[in-house]
């Protein structure tokens, strides 16, 4: 069985936190072979990274949730020996990627320029928080403060509180950015043999998910703020929003308003037939809509509006989520063996291939796990391997 549709890609992976693993997961559940560069004992920053203060079996969960399907390999990055190995890494490669802060890997000679010279077929994606040149190189690229900085948190919440979204949208894009981007580097490789360095960053991309509200910002000249009652987005009309109900909450997304009030008994919300109104009364409309929302529960509602195919959902916690059906008729969860925290769940590839499917072949690695495997297959000697955990280039694993 093929491993997937990039069996035969080699990745040397210098990424951490989610912008660049979550990417590089995506690519190795396609087949590529990933080798994940982490630092010496310790591994990547983000295995210590804590869930409400616990681990898992001493990693940390968001690292176990994004670091399937590579191998990881620790170096100290500042020794020459390591250098070396890594130069014979990036010979055969076809992609490299880092999402350090601009300049970090070139002071030490793993830029492009340097990697180039050895493989000028090598595609090197660079992943910043703003970007590798301009007045923000130095700024800290983390999730949140992108979320505020690009006006993502200024869209949500209610007219007194902005909120940030609950899980980390910028980062999760800014991976798919990075995977959309080598594999569009990678087809022109495979065309022409040329490598090249690609560039994606954070701040841009928060704004690239935000083009509908841009255009209308831009070419309509809109000002907007956010609703008082709490509209799901502050350029939509009433009723689009979240609702309580007798036991819990439910959504509504863009709905006929008249045709809403005749079906909660609001005859105040028939009259409701120009949508500039629906937009400038949403606050009245949807505080009128949750005096009756709260009266039943959500699945009563829902089997209710279903009747008049209003655009309505339940809000589920995440253990509502992994019992649906269509959850679990998509296989989206997925089991792996871990040697120390042992059977594990996960979120698998979220795309379905008729003749190269997504594989689970390896799971999230242990702290230099494939050490010895990968510098064997440089053609470094036992003796040699045993040199560079005395050198401190690296550590050997039993």
């Amino acid at each position: 069985m093929t491993k997937g549709p990039l069996e035969g890609m080699k990745i040397v992976d210098f990424s951490q936190m989610m912008a660049g693993p979550f990417g590089t997961q995506m690519l190795g559940d396609l087949g590529a072979d990933i080798i994940k560069i982490e630092r010496p004992t310790t591994g990547e920053w983000e295995r210590g990274l804590a869930s409400m203060g616990e681990l898992c079996a001493g990693d940390s969960p968001f690292f176990l949730a994004m670091n399937r399907n590579k191998r990881s390999l620790t170096l100290d990055l500042k020794h020459e020996k390591s250098k070396e190995i890594i130069y014979k890494l990036v010979a055969d490669a076809d992609v490299v990627i880092e999402n350090f802060r601009p300049g970090v890997l070139d002071r030490l000679g793993y830029g492009y320029e340097d990697f180039s010279k050895i493989n000028p077929g090598i595609i090197y994606c660079s992943s910043t928080g703003y970007g590798s040149s301009g007045p923000y190189t130095k700024r800290p690229g983390q999730d949140l403060l992108i979320q505020g900085i690009s006006g993502l948190i200024d869209c949500t919440g209610t007219k007194d509180q902005a909120v940030p979204m609950g899980t980390a949208v910028v980062d999760a894009s800014t991976a798919m950015m990075n995977v959309i981007s080598i594999l569009a580097a990678y087809t022109h490789k495979q065309k022409t043999g040329e490598g090249q360095r690609i560039e994606v960053n954070m701040f841009s991309t928060a704004i690239s998910i935000q083009c509908q509200e841009a255009f209308s910002y831009l070419n309509l000249d809109q000002r907007w703020e956010r609703s008082e009652a709490g509209i799901g987005a502050p350029w939509l009309s009433a009723p689009f929003g979240v609702y309580p109900t007798k036991d819990g909450f439910m959504t509504l997304a863009m709905n006929s308003v008249p045709l809403l009030g005749k079906i909660m008994g609001l005859s105040e919300l028939e009259s409701y037939q120009d949508g500039m109104d629906c937009f400038t009364d949403r606050d009245f409309i949807k505080r009128r809509l949750e005096t009756k929302t709260i009266e039943k529960t959500t699945a009563e509602w829902l089997s209710i509006l279903a009747e008049y195919d209003i655009w309505c959902g339940p809000v589920n916690t995440l253990g509502e989520v992994f019992e649906d059906p269509q959850v679990i008729h998509n296989h989206v969860l997925q089991t792996m063996h871990h040697p120390k925290a042992g059977e594990i769940k996960v979120v698998g590839f979220p795309g379905k291939f008729s003749k190269t499917p997504a594989t689970y072949r390896m799971h999230p690695p242990l702290i230099g796990q494939h050490n010895a495997e990968i510098l064997k297959s440089l053609g470094y000697s036992e003796e040699e391997i045993a040199s560079f955990q005395i050198d401190g280039v690296t550590e050997l694993k039993k």
